[in-house]
């Protein structure tokens, strides 16, 4: 998993179809890019430019009825000058908090599966060593087997074998 949660931002559906379902197509699209930016990079400065640059809205007024529609519904809050959310700020502490708990136990069971004591790891080594000599012994090496003559099967054999049998069958199936 990658340790920075900037690039990936939970969204609850049932949460903001319950918040965005006043809202029109263009204020829902234009407060995801506000979220998104606040996910990124922190507080966003209360000017109305810049929330129009955020969220790709033309008119200051379609800004600034955006900003009182999220305002009133709890999803930013305005502190000294900046906009802030306190929604997002604890989806992202609890983000960070699963993040570190799913990085805890794969650390734990990594060090279960591989943590091994000395005399494991030195018992290990040896039966590894035993495995790779008794391997050499019944194996025959590339060389030799790339030596030793294919099997061939006489085409003149075969061949009498299917007539044969070709035969049996021809008779057996004789119509009467």
């Amino acid at each position: 998993m990658h340790k920075d949660i900037s690039i990936w931002m939970p969204l609850y559906i049932g949460d903001l179809q319950a918040k965005f379902a006043r809202m029109t197509a263009e204020q829902i699209g234009a407060a995801l890019l506000l979220m998104m930016d606040f996910w990124k990079n922190g507080a966003i400065p209360h000017d109305l430019a810049t929330v129009c640059s955020i969220t790709k809205l033309s008119q200051n007024t379609k800004a600034k009825t955006l900003l009182n529609t999220l305002l009133a519904l709890e999803l930013f809050e305005i502190e000294s000058e900046q906009i802030h959310s306190n929604f997002l700020t604890s989806l992202k502490s609890q983000a960070l908090q699963n993040q570190q708990m799913k990085s805890d136990k794969a650390k734990n069971a990594a060090q279960a599966r591989w943590g091994k004591s000395a005399s494991n790891a030195q018992a290990s080594a040896n039966q590894q060593k035993v495995n790779t000599q008794a391997n050499h012994e019944h194996s025959p090496s590339i060389t030799q087997a790339m030596l030793e003559p294919c099997p061939s099967s006489s085409s003149s054999s075969s061949s009498s074998n299917f007539e044969e049998k070709n035969e049996v069958f021809l008779e057996n199936s004789k119509w009467i």
